[in-house]
């Protein structure tokens, strides 16, 4: 550190750190102040992850687990180390994991096995989440650290290939950025959007939970020291699963294969006046359109969804076990624009009011900011509920 040292403004007082210290260590000096843990940093008003150093005066701010973004990095970690615990136990046997849903405060996850070309789920039983439980306890006690590697997208696919991953490998084909971020937990490697807690000691709060043919990974809700408990939503339930094998019915299940009917019928392309809204999201963003007609490119990573190319969702149930089933292959989705929603389906000024209370409650419950344009005047509108709403124009 050559003797250099940094001022940094840390709850509006200043302290002086040798050049290069890291965020985990000066979290340290100032955990105790927080009822919650810290996971990471705002560092001259840009986030970083804890295993990040200090290099220049500045200010910093500590983000915990009650914070939204320190939630969700949380979430990563706990479920990077669930794949990693089923790696370790089953691996070897061609046995893999899919992270299916989001219902309540945690995630729906299947075992699944693949041959002879085909992925077969494997139903779990109370000694196979005993051991899943018990493998991802033992990490968490060796508090094994969690690196991040910054590599080539074509390298991205070439890796997710060999490792028999063909979601991401699709994912990356569709990329538009040179580079990504790749975790590694004790060899095992995945990608996830977004940021990550510095190691599994920061991971201890978590239950799995059997249920239907898979389990429950649950997570904490707003006592981000306990466990939130699990309230089976068997309508939500069926209305995702439905949405899935909508999904595998029509080869796109994920993300990375939606991609692919996308750019097989015309390109990714984005309505221009949403570019200065999406700027705000973080995370990844989706434009849902009629037709593919009326489009112009865009700079950001932007997924298109043209519903002509969906034509077995014909109402209000079905589309909104899309855009749920839309979300479960992809949990850093954070901002939806529809575009023209009276020429989906069979939403109509009639059912509108409806529509728009159900996807508020997707909103709510995935935490996804929804912008929607309707071809109509607000008198026309007079009955929806815009509670949590506003116009924009």
């Amino acid at each position: 550190m050559n003797g250099k040292k940094v001022m940094l403004t840390i709850q509006g007082e200043k302290k002086e750190y040798p050049a290069g210290t890291s965020f985990l260590r000066i979290a340290q000096d100032y955990s105790d102040a927080y009822q919650d843990d810290i996971v990471l940093v705002l560092y001259n008003r840009r986030l970083r992850e804890l295993n990040k150093c200090a290099d220049g005066d500045g200010t910093v701010e500590f983000l915990t687990t009650a914070d939204k973004t320190g939630k969700k990095a949380y979430r990563r970690g706990v479920t990077l180390l669930m794949q990693k615990a089923v790696y370790n136990l089953w691996g070897k046997g061609n046995i893999s994991v899919r992270v299916k849903y989001s219902i309540g405060q945690g995630n729906y996850c299947e075992l699944v096995k693949w041959e002879n070309d085909t992925e077969e789920v494997v139903k779990v039983t109370g000694t196979e989440i005993n051991k899943l439980k018990n493998e991802m306890y033992q990490m968490v006690v060796s508090d094994i650290e969690i690196h991040k590697e910054s590599i080539n997208t074509d390298d991205a696919v070439t890796l997710f290939h060999d490792l028999g991953m063909t979601d991401k490998e699709k994912l990356f084909r569709y990329r538009r950025s040179s580079r990504v971020n790749i975790y590694e937990l004790d060899h095992y490697m995945d990608y996830f959007y977004g940021f990550m807690v510095p190691s599994t000691g920061y991971l201890r709060y978590y239950d799995v939970i059997p249920y239907a043919d898979g389990f429950m990974l649950q997570f904490p809700d707003k006592n981000t020291r306990e466990v939130a408990p699990f309230v089976p939503a068997e309508k939500l339930f069926h209305t995702l699963k439905k949405s899935r094998d909508w999904g595998k019915m029509l080869e796109i299940d994920t993300i990375g294969a939606l991609n692919d009917a996308i750019a097989a019928g015309k390109t990714q392309q984005m309505i221009e006046q949403a570019n200065e809204a999406a700027k705000k999201c973080n995370g990844n963003v989706v434009f849902i359109k009629k037709t593919h007609r009326d489009t112009a490119s865009v700079t950001f990573d932007i997924r298109t969804i043209c519903m002509d190319d969906f034509p077995a969702i014909t109402n209000i149930d079905e589309y909104i076990g899309f855009l749920y089933g839309m979300y479960s292959s992809n949990h850093d989705i954070e901002c939806v624009f529809i575009d023209g929603i009276l020429k989906h389906a069979d939403i109509s000024l009639d059912n509108i009011p409806a529509f728009i209370d159900r996807l508020k409650q997707v909103s709510k419950e995935c935490e996804v900011e929804f912008y929607v344009s309707i071809s109509a005047s607000k008198e026309d509108l007079a009955d929806v509920n815009m509670e949590g709403c506003k116009y924009l124009n």
